[in-house]
């Protein structure tokens, strides 16, 4: 028979053989969530990992309605292209870590957007990143440029639970946590006595299940409370559609009948409101019940409008070498991409190897290729 002195001393560890059962419960589908990340389902009973949802359920649920609010345009936009780079949608949880679906977030380390890139980071993976156009607040560019990204780094580490370390520590800093342990085990790695990885790289690791756990609960639950949640901060109420450069928010609010504040709201990535001629073609959000006046009222410029405004009065023939875009393109003829674009009817900024593509050029642009190109310039 257990004496009290044993049975004081045995008390401490009740919860922890307790708690994995009601948090299995509380999150059903927390086996789904670890094994897209190559998690062991185990870990839902990790003491820190306990520890971590036990202090932090309550204020994480709050960010997480809070998150989906602000980033309710952009989720359904973001399932579609980590899907279509093979990625699982569960990534969307890595944006909402990152920024909170705060379209202007930026970190102290002045990492900037809804996927923090640092500039560096950013220019590697094609963004624009200057004075007038910074690609990392733009929620279509950044989501394409995070998807490579992280496909790169399973690319070195094999294992999405490692792109997750990577992306938030740097991959020189994992590579060196690897070796030390001489392990790239999971829970190795996210020891908190040996410390291979840094606290917020683990905190970071842990915020993202947990966000993960409540958001598939949330989609897949029945009950009454989580299926308002899903109505409210959810909805299917926006479209994105291309728009070419060279106009402005404004001016597309006015054809299809919408209030101006409502698409700066929907686009904060378009600065000032304003679509330049030198990014070619975008995609923005518009309230989905003004798509009928969309399709019917906008048009793109067309070619004989472009060749009246710019003088152009002839067409080159350009085949598309591997590795070239549309920006190198329109820097050899010196010309915008917005003029490629519409004489091409691209529908969007991608170019590939072999395209043959028609370049309108004045006589004058003409005549100073063709001079540059004897001369070999």
């Amino acid at each position: 028979m257990m004496n009290r002195r044993t049975f004081i001393l045995a008390l401490p560890l009740l919860p922890a053989l307790l708690y994995p059962t009601a948090l299995q419960k509380s999150y059903p589908n927390f086996e789904t969530v670890f094994k897209e990340f190559d998690i062991q389902a185990s870990y839902i009973e990790n003491p820190d990992f306990m520890k971590f949802v036990t202090l932090n359920e309550e204020k994480y649920r709050r960010f997480y309605k809070n998150s989906l609010k602000r980033g309710a345009a952009y989720i359904p936009m973001f399932k579609q292209l980590l899907i279509s780079q093979g990625l699982s949608d569960l990534f969307i949880y890595m944006s909402m870590t990152e920024s909170g679906f705060q379209t202007y977030a930026r970190s102290p380390k002045q990492a900037a957007g809804l996927w923090q890139f640092m500039a560096a980071t950013a220019k590697r993976f094609n963004l624009k990143v200057g004075k007038d156009i910074d690609e990392r607040y733009d929620p279509v560019a950044s989501t394409e440029a995070a998807s490579k990204y992280i496909r790169f780094l399973y690319s070195l580490f094999g294992k999405w639970y490692l792109v997750l370390m990577a992306y938030n520590c740097g991959e020189g800093r994992l590579k060196r946590a690897i070796e030390r342990a001489q392990t790239d085990d999971f829970e190795t790695l996210m020891s908190e006595e040996k410390r291979y990885i840094p606290a917020e790289t683990r905190r970071y690791i842990q915020k993202i299940l947990l966000l993960s756990m409540m958001g598939e609960r949330i989609r897949s639950s029945k009950k009454s409370e989580e299926k308002r949640i899903k109505r409210e901060i959810l909805p299917d109420s926006e479209t994105l559609v291309n728009i070419y450069g060279g106009t402005t928010l404004e001016e597309i609010a006015a054809l299809i009948h919408a209030n101006p504040g409502e698409l700066y709201r929907l686009n904060p990535q378009i600065k000032g409101g304003v679509i330049p001629p030198e990014i070619s073609i975008t995609q923005i959000f518009i309230p989905t019940k003004r798509l009928p006046w969309f399709r019917a009222y906008y048009h793109p410029p067309t070619l004989k409008e472009i060749f009246a405004r710019e003088g152009y009065t002839k067409l080159v023939t350009h085949i598309v070498k591997g590795g070239e875009t549309l920006r190198d393109i329109s820097s050899r003829y010196r010309i915008p991409e917005l003029d490629i674009t519409i004489a091409n009817s691209l529908r969007s900024r991608k170019v590939h190897n072999g395209q043959i593509l028609m370049i309108p050029m004045s006589q004058k642009s003409y005549d100073d290729m063709m001079t540059r190109e004897m001369n070999g310039i």
